[in-house]
Protein backbone atom coordinates (compact mmCIF):
# COMPACT_ATOMS: atom_id res chain seq x y z
CA UNK A 1 0.00 0.00 0.00
CA UNK A 2 1.19 3.66 -0.63
CA UNK A 3 2.11 5.51 2.20
CA UNK A 4 0.08 8.39 2.79
CA UNK A 5 2.23 11.88 2.73
CA UNK A 6 3.39 12.83 6.13
CA UNK A 7 0.88 16.43 5.12
CA UNK A 8 -1.75 14.00 5.43
CA UNK A 9 -1.07 12.39 8.59
CA UNK A 10 -0.87 15.49 10.37
CA UNK A 11 -4.49 16.24 8.81
CA UNK A 12 -5.62 13.03 10.07
CA UNK A 13 -4.00 13.16 13.61
CA UNK A 14 -5.34 16.64 13.74
CA UNK A 15 -9.38 15.49 12.61
CA UNK A 16 -9.15 12.25 14.93
CA UNK A 17 -8.05 14.53 17.82
CA UNK A 18 -11.16 17.02 16.74
CA UNK A 19 -13.68 13.22 16.34
CA UNK A 20 -12.46 12.29 19.79
CA UNK A 21 -13.28 15.72 21.30
CA UNK A 22 -9.66 15.92 22.53
CA UNK A 23 -9.70 19.30 20.95
CA UNK A 24 -12.41 21.08 20.65
CA UNK A 25 -13.65 24.79 19.06
CA UNK A 26 -11.32 27.91 20.45
CA UNK A 27 -8.85 25.62 21.70
CA UNK A 28 -5.06 26.18 20.63
CA UNK A 29 -3.49 23.25 18.77
CA UNK A 30 0.14 22.09 18.94
CA UNK A 31 2.75 24.72 17.37
CA UNK A 32 4.50 24.21 14.38
CA UNK A 33 8.17 23.28 16.03
CA UNK A 34 5.78 20.79 17.93
CA UNK A 35 4.55 19.15 14.66
CA UNK A 36 7.48 19.16 13.46
CA UNK A 37 9.33 16.77 16.20
CA UNK A 38 5.86 14.76 16.46
CA UNK A 39 6.05 13.84 12.97
CA UNK A 40 9.81 14.66 11.67
CA UNK A 41 9.02 17.07 8.90
CA UNK A 42 9.47 19.97 7.75
CA UNK A 43 8.25 23.47 8.36
CA UNK A 44 6.60 23.35 4.82
CA UNK A 45 5.58 19.88 5.68
CA UNK A 46 3.64 21.44 8.40
CA UNK A 47 2.27 24.51 6.97
CA UNK A 48 0.67 22.69 4.16
CA UNK A 49 -1.29 20.37 6.59
CA UNK A 50 -2.30 23.30 8.67
CA UNK A 51 -3.83 25.06 5.32
CA UNK A 52 -5.39 22.57 4.33
CA UNK A 53 -7.37 22.13 7.73
CA UNK A 54 -7.70 25.59 7.17
CA UNK A 55 -9.34 25.07 4.07
CA UNK A 56 -11.58 22.97 5.21
CA UNK A 57 -12.54 25.44 7.55
CA UNK A 58 -11.68 23.32 10.87
CA UNK A 59 -8.75 25.89 12.43
CA UNK A 60 -8.37 29.35 11.91
CA UNK A 61 -5.01 30.74 12.22
CA UNK A 62 -3.79 34.15 14.25
CA UNK A 63 -1.15 35.81 13.49
CA UNK A 64 1.21 35.85 16.93
CA UNK A 65 -0.86 33.93 18.55
CA UNK A 66 -1.33 30.27 16.71
CA UNK A 67 -3.54 28.11 15.40
CA UNK A 68 -6.79 27.37 16.67
CA UNK A 69 -9.80 25.30 16.26
CA UNK A 70 -12.48 26.56 14.72
CA UNK A 71 -15.52 26.81 16.24
CA UNK A 72 -19.44 27.04 15.06
CA UNK A 73 -20.17 29.42 12.56
CA UNK A 74 -23.60 30.19 9.99
CA UNK A 75 -22.38 28.91 6.54
CA UNK A 76 -21.81 31.66 4.49
CA UNK A 77 -20.10 34.21 7.02
CA UNK A 78 -17.50 35.62 4.81
CA UNK A 79 -16.44 37.97 8.06
CA UNK A 80 -15.11 35.02 9.80
CA UNK A 81 -12.21 34.87 7.14
CA UNK A 82 -12.35 38.34 5.91
CA UNK A 83 -8.47 38.52 5.73
CA UNK A 84 -7.91 35.45 3.97
CA UNK A 85 -6.20 34.66 0.57
CA UNK A 86 -6.69 31.46 -1.36
CA UNK A 87 -3.29 30.31 -3.08
CA UNK A 88 -4.00 27.25 -5.67
CA UNK A 89 -1.01 25.86 -7.34
CA UNK A 90 -0.32 23.22 -9.69
CA UNK A 91 1.64 21.26 -6.76
CA UNK A 92 2.69 22.43 -3.39
CA UNK A 93 5.83 20.54 -2.39
CA UNK A 94 7.56 20.03 -5.46
CA UNK A 95 9.89 20.88 -7.85
CA UNK A 96 9.83 25.35 -7.59
CA UNK A 97 6.75 25.44 -5.58
CA UNK A 98 7.66 26.16 -2.00
CA UNK A 99 9.59 28.94 -2.94
CA UNK A 100 6.78 30.34 -4.94
CA UNK A 101 4.58 29.99 -1.55
CA UNK A 102 6.93 30.67 1.09
CA UNK A 103 7.63 34.09 -0.69
CA UNK A 104 3.52 34.74 -0.74
CA UNK A 105 3.40 33.53 2.79
CA UNK A 106 5.63 35.78 4.23
CA UNK A 107 4.27 38.83 2.28
CA UNK A 108 0.68 38.27 3.33
CA UNK A 109 1.14 37.54 6.64
CA UNK A 110 3.40 40.58 6.97
CA UNK A 111 -0.17 42.30 6.19
CA UNK A 112 -1.89 40.56 8.57
CA UNK A 113 -3.53 38.21 6.18
CA UNK A 114 -4.12 34.56 6.59
CA UNK A 115 -3.80 31.64 3.58
CA UNK A 116 -5.65 28.59 2.82
CA UNK A 117 -3.58 26.61 0.05
CA UNK A 118 -4.60 23.99 -2.41
CA UNK A 119 -3.31 22.38 -5.28
CA UNK A 120 -5.07 21.01 -8.88
CA UNK A 121 -2.06 18.55 -9.95
CA UNK A 122 -2.53 20.30 -13.12
CA UNK A 123 -6.13 18.84 -13.45
CA UNK A 124 -9.01 20.37 -14.49
CA UNK A 125 -11.44 18.29 -12.68
CA UNK A 126 -9.44 19.12 -9.40
CA UNK A 127 -9.78 22.99 -10.40
CA UNK A 128 -13.09 22.64 -10.69
CA UNK A 129 -14.15 21.22 -7.61
CA UNK A 130 -11.58 23.72 -5.80
CA UNK A 131 -13.12 26.76 -7.38
CA UNK A 132 -16.85 25.76 -6.67
CA UNK A 133 -15.88 25.18 -3.04
CA UNK A 134 -14.43 28.59 -3.10
CA UNK A 135 -17.81 30.02 -5.25
CA UNK A 136 -20.11 27.88 -2.38
CA UNK A 137 -18.21 29.82 0.46
CA UNK A 138 -17.71 32.89 -0.69
CA UNK A 139 -15.19 32.92 2.36
CA UNK A 140 -12.03 34.87 1.17
CA UNK A 141 -10.95 37.99 0.31
CA UNK A 142 -8.61 36.78 -2.97
CA UNK A 143 -6.99 34.46 -4.80
CA UNK A 144 -4.24 33.64 -6.36
CA UNK A 145 -3.91 30.36 -9.00
CA UNK A 146 -2.28 28.92 -11.25
CA UNK A 147 -3.79 28.12 -14.37
CA UNK A 148 -5.08 24.33 -14.74
CA UNK A 149 -3.69 23.35 -18.39
CA UNK A 150 -3.55 26.89 -20.35
CA UNK A 151 -2.78 26.07 -23.58
CA UNK A 152 -6.21 23.95 -23.73
CA UNK A 153 -9.93 25.51 -23.80
CA UNK A 154 -10.72 25.29 -19.82
CA UNK A 155 -14.11 24.27 -18.94
CA UNK A 156 -13.89 26.06 -15.56
CA UNK A 157 -13.54 29.81 -16.51
CA UNK A 158 -17.63 30.49 -15.54
CA UNK A 159 -16.36 29.25 -11.77
CA UNK A 160 -13.84 32.79 -12.31
CA UNK A 161 -16.63 35.04 -13.46
CA UNK A 162 -18.74 33.36 -10.60
CA UNK A 163 -15.96 34.16 -7.83
CA UNK A 164 -15.38 37.39 -9.73
CA UNK A 165 -19.16 38.49 -9.35
CA UNK A 166 -18.61 38.11 -5.65
CA UNK A 167 -16.54 40.94 -5.70
CA UNK A 168 -13.45 38.75 -4.90
CA UNK A 169 -10.07 39.48 -6.45
CA UNK A 170 -8.00 37.06 -8.92
CA UNK A 171 -4.34 37.28 -9.86
CA UNK A 172 -3.39 34.06 -12.26
CA UNK A 173 0.06 32.76 -11.38
CA UNK A 174 2.78 31.28 -14.07
CA UNK A 175 0.58 31.46 -17.10
CA UNK A 176 -2.92 33.02 -17.73
CA UNK A 177 -6.30 32.30 -19.54
CA UNK A 178 -6.27 34.58 -23.18
CA UNK A 179 -10.57 34.60 -22.49
CA UNK A 180 -9.99 35.66 -18.31
CA UNK A 181 -9.34 39.44 -18.22
CA UNK A 182 -7.68 39.18 -14.79
CA UNK A 183 -4.21 40.37 -13.81
CA UNK A 184 -1.41 37.61 -14.04
CA UNK A 185 2.10 37.60 -12.73
CA UNK A 186 4.87 35.01 -14.35
CA UNK A 187 8.60 34.83 -15.65
CA UNK A 188 8.22 36.69 -19.47
CA UNK A 189 8.54 32.73 -21.07
CA UNK A 190 9.26 34.14 -24.48
CA UNK A 191 11.94 36.20 -23.45
CA UNK A 192 13.10 33.16 -21.62
CA UNK A 193 12.78 31.16 -24.73
CA UNK A 194 14.26 33.69 -26.38
CA UNK A 195 17.54 33.71 -24.46
CA UNK A 196 17.98 29.94 -23.95
CA UNK A 197 18.19 29.43 -27.48
CA UNK A 198 20.45 32.33 -28.25
CA UNK A 199 22.96 31.32 -25.76
CA UNK A 200 23.15 27.61 -27.24
CA UNK A 201 23.63 29.28 -30.73
CA UNK A 202 26.01 31.81 -29.08
CA UNK A 203 28.23 29.01 -28.12
CA UNK A 204 28.34 27.86 -31.77
CA UNK A 205 24.95 25.10 -32.04
CA UNK A 206 22.99 25.82 -35.11
CA UNK A 207 21.00 21.83 -34.78
CA UNK A 208 19.32 23.01 -31.66
CA UNK A 209 16.60 20.62 -30.85
CA UNK A 210 13.50 21.33 -28.32
CA UNK A 211 10.91 19.91 -25.71
CA UNK A 212 8.07 21.83 -24.83
CA UNK A 213 4.71 21.07 -23.39
CA UNK A 214 1.33 21.35 -25.42
CA UNK A 215 -0.95 21.74 -22.76
CA UNK A 216 0.29 24.78 -21.00
CA UNK A 217 0.65 28.23 -22.62
CA UNK A 218 4.04 28.39 -20.86
CA UNK A 219 4.97 25.64 -23.40
CA UNK A 220 3.69 27.06 -26.32
CA UNK A 221 5.52 31.03 -25.30
CA UNK A 222 8.86 29.37 -24.88
CA UNK A 223 8.71 27.71 -28.19
CA UNK A 224 7.81 31.28 -29.65
CA UNK A 225 11.08 32.68 -28.10
CA UNK A 226 13.14 29.63 -29.62
CA UNK A 227 11.58 30.11 -32.79
CA UNK A 228 12.42 33.58 -33.14
CA UNK A 229 16.13 33.27 -31.93
CA UNK A 230 16.35 30.82 -34.72
CA UNK A 231 14.86 33.04 -37.18
CA UNK A 232 16.76 36.07 -35.94
CA UNK A 233 20.19 34.12 -36.43
CA UNK A 234 19.11 33.16 -39.30
CA UNK A 235 18.64 28.94 -38.88
CA UNK A 236 16.68 27.18 -40.87
CA UNK A 237 13.41 25.77 -38.77
CA UNK A 238 12.78 22.06 -38.90
CA UNK A 239 9.74 21.22 -36.98
CA UNK A 240 10.98 17.48 -36.46
CA UNK A 241 13.84 18.59 -34.12
CA UNK A 242 10.83 19.77 -31.70
CA UNK A 243 9.23 17.34 -29.72
CA UNK A 244 5.68 17.97 -28.02
CA UNK A 245 5.00 16.27 -24.65
CA UNK A 246 2.23 16.56 -22.15
CA UNK A 247 1.88 16.80 -18.76
CA UNK A 248 1.45 12.82 -18.07
CA UNK A 249 4.50 12.00 -20.47
CA UNK A 250 6.87 13.83 -18.47
CA UNK A 251 6.90 10.83 -15.46
CA UNK A 252 7.24 8.19 -18.73
CA UNK A 253 9.87 10.13 -20.34
CA UNK A 254 12.40 6.68 -19.50
CA UNK A 255 10.17 4.14 -20.45
CA UNK A 256 9.57 6.24 -23.85
CA UNK A 257 13.63 6.70 -24.53
CA UNK A 258 13.73 5.72 -27.75
CA UNK A 259 11.38 8.22 -28.67
CA UNK A 260 13.63 10.95 -27.22
CA UNK A 261 16.69 9.33 -28.31
CA UNK A 262 15.37 9.08 -32.03
CA UNK A 263 14.55 13.21 -31.87
CA UNK A 264 18.05 13.83 -30.45
CA UNK A 265 20.13 11.89 -33.52
CA UNK A 266 20.90 15.20 -35.79
CA UNK A 267 20.84 17.57 -32.71
CA UNK A 268 24.03 18.77 -30.83
CA UNK A 269 21.71 20.41 -28.29
CA UNK A 270 18.54 20.88 -26.71
CA UNK A 271 16.40 23.28 -25.38
CA UNK A 272 14.02 21.74 -22.55
CA UNK A 273 10.61 22.79 -21.33
CA UNK A 274 11.66 23.14 -17.72
CA UNK A 275 14.52 21.43 -15.28
CA UNK A 276 12.37 18.52 -14.38
CA UNK A 277 12.39 17.44 -18.39
CA UNK A 278 15.89 18.38 -18.68
CA UNK A 279 16.55 16.09 -15.88
CA UNK A 280 14.83 12.95 -17.90
CA UNK A 281 16.69 13.70 -20.56
CA UNK A 282 20.17 14.12 -19.34
CA UNK A 283 18.82 10.49 -17.33
CA UNK A 284 18.40 9.08 -20.75
CA UNK A 285 21.01 10.22 -22.12
CA UNK A 286 23.59 8.98 -19.76
CA UNK A 287 22.23 5.65 -19.64
CA UNK A 288 22.42 5.17 -23.36
CA UNK A 289 26.13 5.82 -23.13
CA UNK A 290 25.61 9.40 -24.85
CA UNK A 291 27.75 11.98 -23.41
CA UNK A 292 26.87 15.08 -21.60
CA UNK A 293 27.53 17.80 -22.86
CA UNK A 294 30.14 16.28 -24.84
CA UNK A 295 27.81 14.72 -27.46
CA UNK A 296 24.52 16.41 -26.87
CA UNK A 297 24.57 19.77 -24.74
CA UNK A 298 21.19 19.72 -22.80
CA UNK A 299 19.41 23.60 -21.07
CA UNK A 300 16.26 23.70 -19.10
CA UNK A 301 14.35 26.43 -17.84
CA UNK A 302 13.60 27.75 -14.22
CA UNK A 303 16.62 27.37 -12.07
CA UNK A 304 14.74 25.27 -10.04
CA UNK A 305 17.03 23.72 -6.92
CA UNK A 306 17.20 19.79 -8.73
CA UNK A 307 19.36 21.74 -11.44
CA UNK A 308 22.24 21.86 -9.05
CA UNK A 309 22.04 18.57 -8.06
CA UNK A 310 21.84 16.47 -11.71
CA UNK A 311 24.52 13.98 -12.64
CA UNK A 312 25.80 16.97 -15.09
CA UNK A 313 24.75 20.44 -13.33
CA UNK A 314 22.39 21.96 -15.59
CA UNK A 315 22.65 25.45 -17.45
CA UNK A 316 19.47 26.66 -17.20
CA UNK A 317 17.34 29.95 -17.21
CA UNK A 318 16.49 31.52 -13.92
CA UNK A 319 12.81 32.14 -12.71
CA UNK A 320 12.61 34.92 -10.53
CA UNK A 321 10.60 32.56 -8.09
CA UNK A 322 10.87 34.71 -4.85
CA UNK A 323 9.95 38.22 -6.86
CA UNK A 324 6.91 35.94 -8.25
CA UNK A 325 5.03 35.10 -5.32
CA UNK A 326 6.09 37.85 -3.43
CA UNK A 327 4.45 39.95 -6.43
CA UNK A 328 1.64 37.76 -6.84
CA UNK A 329 0.93 38.67 -2.85
CA UNK A 330 0.84 42.08 -3.43
CA UNK A 331 -0.93 42.45 -6.47
CA UNK A 332 -3.94 40.96 -5.15
CA UNK A 333 -3.68 42.77 -1.76
CA UNK A 334 -3.90 45.88 -3.70
CA UNK A 335 -7.05 44.43 -5.65
CA UNK A 336 -8.43 43.40 -2.12
CA UNK A 337 -8.12 47.25 -1.10
CA UNK A 338 -9.42 48.40 -4.76
CA UNK A 339 -6.47 49.93 -6.08
CA UNK A 340 -5.19 50.35 -9.65
CA UNK A 341 -3.45 47.63 -10.70
CA UNK A 342 -1.39 46.24 -14.47
CA UNK A 343 -2.91 43.71 -16.70
CA UNK A 344 0.41 41.76 -17.28
CA UNK A 345 3.27 41.68 -14.63
CA UNK A 346 6.23 39.45 -16.53
CA UNK A 347 9.37 39.20 -14.93
CA UNK A 348 12.30 39.20 -16.85
CA UNK A 349 14.10 36.12 -16.98
CA UNK A 350 18.63 35.41 -17.15
CA UNK A 351 20.38 32.50 -17.82
CA UNK A 352 22.29 30.69 -15.63
CA UNK A 353 25.44 29.13 -16.63
CA UNK A 354 26.70 25.94 -15.58
CA UNK A 355 27.85 22.33 -17.15
CA UNK A 356 25.54 20.82 -19.37
CA UNK A 357 26.10 23.18 -22.63
CA UNK A 358 29.41 23.19 -24.29
CA UNK A 359 30.83 25.12 -27.12
CA UNK A 360 30.31 23.71 -30.38
CA UNK A 361 32.98 23.92 -33.62
CA UNK A 362 31.65 21.91 -36.52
Amino acid sequence: MEQKPKYIEICDWIKQQIDRRELSPGEKIYSENELMQIFSVSRQTVRHAISCLEFDHLVIRKRGSGTYISGPRSYGDRSVHSRQIAIVTTYIDEYIFPKIIKSIEKAVFEEDYSMQVASTHNSVEMERKILSKLVGENMVSGLIIEPTRSALPNPNIHLYRDLISQDIPIVLLNSYYPDLKVPHVSMNDKQAGRQATKFLIEKGHRRIGAIFKADDGQGHRRYLGYIEALMEAGIEIEEENVLWITTGDVEQMKDERNRYLRRMREVTACLCYNDTVAGELMSICLESGIRVPEELSIMGIDDADMSKDLPVPLTTVHNPLQRLGKLSAEVVMKMIAQGDVEEAYELKASVVERSSVRAYME
